[in-house]
């Protein structure tokens, strides 16, 4: 009543805001009035109470006790410290001193507007939000109980979601709300601005692809512009608004003048373009998408599949690189009426146009498989022959059943031959599929058990001549095909002796052992080899001296005598080479008190 006085130009609306202010009640008759216009549907009425809150503060700032306030209000701290210096003054001119006070109380904090000047503000803003709302061009009609409820983020989102998001933006902005929901207030802002010129021919006017863009990045970015004046003069014909081409270069190809709030914001407002058919406007704005967590699955979703390997490659990462493989399988599958045709599209796109890191995640995960056709297929459309033959020969080695391998082998080898630089490998190829053939055939001959099955060629050796020992009548046959076998797969001589010593030693062919020793050949591998297997196989004295004296280097008489513990020997070979460290080696070894007094007589000789 005090206010409406007062605007009808009435002196007793002093009067009645000064009795208020005697009651003691007038904050609180503020706060009712605040209160009460957040309540109310009628605008009119809402500014009238308003109005009344705002002309009972200015009563407030007059209050004697309280004159010391900024318009609204102090601080608690500050009003009740500047209470206790007017209570003071008082006592002080009646004659009374108070207690003093702590020296280290703390200083005035600076004054802030008081909670019923911000309650007031804040209800301003919320009947602001509220009414523009209420409009019938809007039609989300709130309480301000619901208001609070829902809270602004929650308005925002149903605003966006109510396809308004011009207004969710402006709201945003307004409240000042967190760059996430500014930022996505704003994206759905530019999202539609691309779908309505996209569907409305008079409103994009023949409009480029780079200008559409760069309105939208105007929009993401929060550029003041007006977009209804960017569309009209657009439609009338006008170019003083149209961004000129120094603007657009500038604005796409600056990707760091976007705030890092903005990541995802460029991806999700380029699926929308490419949606209403803007393809070119969508790949411009994916340029300027820093987050590879958003770009990546845009880039699927637009068909750029090869592009969104190419930037999961750049960023290593495994799993974005793996969706981009899978999404665009299906994408050729769903495509072609023949799945054969539809995977000779997907590889020869995959081998083309994807990044190596894509082609070798494809390889892993196709050689996890239990079919080999799949690795196969991508290796050769690649012409990588060397990789595809040896994954088929992997494969025929790891097969238990022999035909089986020997059929896969022989594809291995048709694989090598495609390329000159896999000549060695189709050699070897064949070479291995030869001796499965020269063991299948011993095997029918003497048994399965002259052979272990894919065995090397040293392998063989060995086992044919071992075998020999468990059949002695047939043994000058076994040796003929040991020495066929070396020749046929070109075993060095020395290899071929050495085979022969452990074979004819582990087998206890000792016999053989010495004819070998004995033969008109001369040995290869001279004769510590010998000697050591009859030492192993703890063969006489006399047999190990046969093949010991016939070693002409004296450090390996000496090793061979030490290997069998013949101390006397080694200490003789010890004092041919007038080794001190080695007559002390046989002292340390030996536990015959004989061997050590002759150790140090030996020592004691050489001084």
């Amino acid at each position: 009543d005090a206010c409406d006085a007062f605007e009808a130009g009435s002196a007793s609306s002093d009067e009645a805001a000064r009795a208020i202010t005697k009651t003691g009640l007038l904050t609180e008759a503020i706060e009712s009035c605040t209160e009460a216009a957040t309540r109310e549907f009628d605008v009119v009425m809402q500014k009238r109470l308003l109005r009344s809150a705002s002309y009972g503060m200015h009563f407030s700032y007059k209050d004697p006790v309280e004159r010391w306030m900024p318009m609204g209000g102090a601080t608690t701290d500050v009003l009740t410290k500047k209470k206790k210096a007017h209570q003071q003054h008082l006592s002080e001119e009646e004659g009374e001193y108070p207690e003093e006070e702590d020296e280290d109380e703390e200083e005035d904090s600076p004054t802030r507007p008081s909670k019923t000047a911000m309650k007031f503000v804040a209800a301003a803003q919320k009947l602001r939000i509220i009414n523009a709302l209420r409009s019938p061009s809007v039609g989300f009609a709130l309480t301000s109980s619901q208001y609070d409820a829902i809270g602004p983020n929650g308005v925002v989102a149903r605003l966006v979601m109510m396809k308004r998001p011009a207004l969710a933006s402006s709201i945003a902005e307004y409240l000042g709300l967190e760059d996430n929901v500014r930022s996505f207030a704003r994206s759905s802002k530019a999202a539609a601005f691309v779908s309505s010129v996209a569907a409305t021919a008079a409103a994009s006017g023949g409009r480029t692809d780079a200008e559409i863009a760069e309105i939208a990045i105007r929009i993401l970015r929060d550029e003041n512009f007006s977009m209804s004046t960017i569309l009209e003069d657009k439609t009338s014909g006008s170019t003083t608004t149209t961004p000129s081409s120094t603007t657009n270069t500038t604005t796409l190809s600056s990707p760091a003048t976007s705030n890092s709030v903005l990541r995802g914001s460029y991806a999700a407002v380029a699926l929308a373009a490419h949606r209403a058919g803007k393809s070119g406007v969508a790949n411009l704005l994916l340029l300027l998408e820093t987050s590879v967590i958003d770009k990546v699955p845009a880039l699927i979703s637009i068909g750029s599949h090869a592009d969104a390997a190419s930037v999961a490659a750049m960023a290593r990462d495994i799993d974005l690189i793996f969706l981009s493989l899978m999404e665009f399988e299906k994408y050729c599958m769903s495509n072609a009426a023949d799945p054969n045709k539809g995977q000779h599209n997907f590889l020869n796109t995959i081998v083309t146009k994807f990044p190596p890191e894509a082609t070798n995640l494809l390889k892993t995960y196709y050689s996890s498989m239990s079919d080999v056709k799949f690795v196969m297929n991508l290796l050769l459309r690649s012409q990588n022959f060397v990789d595809a033959g040896t994954t088929m020969a992997k494969r025929a080695l790891d097969s238990s059943k022999e035909q089986e391998r020997l059929t896969m082998l022989k594809e291995a080898s048709r694989v090598f031959g495609l390329g000159k630089e896999s000549a060695f490998q189709k050699s070897c190829t064949d070479d291995y599929m030869e001796l499965l053939s020269e063991q299948g055939k011993l095997r029918s001959i003497y048994g399965p058990e002259v052979v272990p099955e894919s065995s090397s060629v040293t392998s063989t050796i060995f086992s044919i001549i071992q075998y020999a020992g468990v059949k002695p009548r047939e043994a000058h046959k076994l040796f003929a095909e040991a020495e066929k076998m070396a020749k046929r797969f070109r075993v060095p001589e020395k290899r071929l002796w050495h085979v022969k010593v452990r074979a004819f030693a582990e087998s206890g062919q000792w016999a053989n052992l010495r004819n070998l020793a004995d033969s008109r050949a001369k040995s290869p591998i001279e004769f510590k080899p010998f000697a050591l297997a009859v030492i192993k196989g703890k063969q006489s004295t006399s047999e190990i001296m046969r093949y010991v004296d016939r070693v002409t280097s004296l450090e390996e008489r000496y090793d061979l005598f030490c290997e069998a513990k013949l101390w006397k020997r080694a200490l003789e070979e010890a004092a041919k080479l007038k080794d001190y460290r080695r007559m002390m080696h046989v002292q340390s070894l030996s536990n015959s008190l004989e061997i050590q007094q002759l150790c140090n007589k030996m020592a004691a000789r050489l001084g």
